[in-house]
């Protein structure tokens, strides 16, 4: 029992999150207030629809095989 409230929580913090992505960082009310903090989850938005190039932290730790499909 425990364990499906844990699971519910973290479900709502995703939930909360992609909220906060569309929000702020998808030139919601909260942009001005908060620029940087939006041009990081717009940036974290141009990923997830992978619109971005992929950083070099994660280009790193993929297998050499992986490397040429991460890179355009």
């Amino acid at each position: 029992m425990t364990a499906f409230f844990i699971a519910l929580f973290f479900i709502l913090v995703i939930g909360v999150a992609v909220m906060a992505v569309v929000a702020v960082g998808m030139e919601g009310n909260f942009r001005e207030r908060a620029p940087r903090m939006a041009n990081g989850l717009a940036e974290a938005a141009r990923h997830m629809n992978g619109d971005a190039e992929p950083p070099q932290a994660l280009i790193d730790l993929l297998p050499e095989q992986l490397v040429g499909t991460a890179k355009r």
